[in-house]
């Protein structure tokens, strides 16, 4: 064991630290970025997003320059598998990048679409990707 795996507690005594999983390292420069995102909508706050990722019900896909970043989720519905594109954080030429890591799991995952809701301006991005526009309506009760 090296020695900075090792915290120092009460008493002088050493134990080693819990070791952090992948995207809990990720998550550290992520969460901001997806904070940024929850401005805009009310369904979800940082910590559903945390606890989602932490028990696999959603999937953070980082891009390597630590600048943007993806959420996803997976989605059964009764006649097909989609995959939900949660949240698009950062740079939108990043999030593009990552679109493609995304789209190979979504196919491999046996998704039959891909989906996800934005501001208009997401539009002209996602029609390059082979997306194409549906409308969707809510009412607040």
């Amino acid at each position: 064991m090296m020695l900075q795996e090792l915290k120092v507690i009460d008493g002088g005594l050493a134990k080693p630290k819990p070791k952090m999983e992948a995207w809990e390292i990720h998550w550290q420069w992520c969460k901001p970025l997806i904070e940024t995102c929850l401005k805009y909508q009310e369904e979800y706050c940082i910590m559903d997003i945390y606890e989602g990722i932490a028990t696999g019900k959603l999937m953070l896909w980082p891009h390597p320059n630590q600048q943007s970043c993806i959420v996803t989720e997976l989605v059964d519905f009764p006649q097909y598998r989609a995959m939900n594109l949660l949240f698009l954080a950062g740079n939108m030429s990043d999030c593009e990048d990552i679109l493609e890591a995304v789209t190979t799991f979504a196919r491999i995952a046996e998704c039959k679409k891909i989906f996800g809701g934005g501001r208009k301006g997401w539009q002209r991005y996602a029609k390059r990707h082979g997306f194409k526009q549906e409308h969707i309506i809510s009412k607040t009760l």
